[in-house]
């Protein structure tokens, strides 16, 4: 029986992958900092898929580090022992660079890359401890190709989180244990509807649908969607430099 542990599930694309693993018959971990949003998505997929659908809910704020060991090493025994986890809390909003607003900068990184790092490392560990060929998969960012104006330390965490987990892909290949990176364009998600530009757009339900098959194949990397973030991210991380800094945003 597979059993996939998803942060950041109380909204966004983590709450509708949640809806897509239940179909698929997975046992559900999921966690995020606003409980009573979680104690809401259990009762609905309970109303969709009946009581029998095993779904453990834990709050958990993915910049508390320490916690995320306990609190995954405590999902894996109540579910019976997991087989993957996706590390998809996060936040947006970064801000010019010399604006004043460093704090919230350094809360990004502390969430982006820290966080998720936390998770991988705390998977890892209950993957390796248990002899389990788990699969961890990473949500980092097209924004992870490019440094964008105005987008400093969301750009910087997710290019640190890719770099991240193409470390951990190695480190832990030889144990059996999976790392998925991928790269989302533009999902409709409360993150990202307050920008006037999103190019290539695609409905929340359409992106956890295809992230839930990306994972079932077991890709190492890839864009979401595969078109047409594919072909934009290959070309994004090949503009020179001197062409880029030219560019209008």
């Amino acid at each position: 029986m597979n059993a996939i542990i998803v942060t950041g599930a109380s909204s966004g694309i983590g709450r509708h992958l949640a809806f897509e693993f239940a179909a698929r018959g997975y046992s559900l971990g999921l966690t995020a900092r606003r409980f009573d949003l979680l104690q809401k998505l259990r009762e609905e997929l309970y109303s969709k898929f009946g009581m029998s659908l095993k779904v453990e809910i834990r709050s958990l704020d993915i910049t508390d580090y320490k916690n995320i060991f306990s609190v995954l090493k405590d999902l894996n025994n109540s579910l019976g022992g997991i087989t993957h986890v996706v590390a998809n809390a996060g936040v947006a909003g970064s801000s010019r660079v010399g604006s004043g607003k460093f704090l919230h900068d350094k809360q990004v990184i502390e969430t982006n890359l820290l966080g998720a790092m936390a998770t991988v490392d705390a998977a890892a560990e209950i993957f390796k401890s248990s002899k389990i060929e788990g699969h961890i998969i990473g949500i980092s960012s097209i924004a992870g190709f490019r440094g964008f104006p105005g987008d400093a330390s969301y750009c910087s965490s997710k290019a640190g989180l890719t770099i991240y987990l193409e470390s951990a892909r190695r480190d832990l290949k030889k144990f059996g244990i999976l790392v998925t990176t991928i790269h989302p364009g533009f999902i409709d998600t409360d993150m990202n509807s307050h920008l006037p530009y999103r190019p290539f757009v695609v409905t929340v339900e359409k992106g956890a649908a295809e992230l839930a098959k990306l994972i079932e194949k077991k890709v190492e990397v890839s864009t979401l969607p595969r078109f047409p973030w594919g072909i934009v991210g290959w070309l994004l991380k090949r503009i020179p430099d001197i062409i880029w800094q030219r560019l209008k945003f």
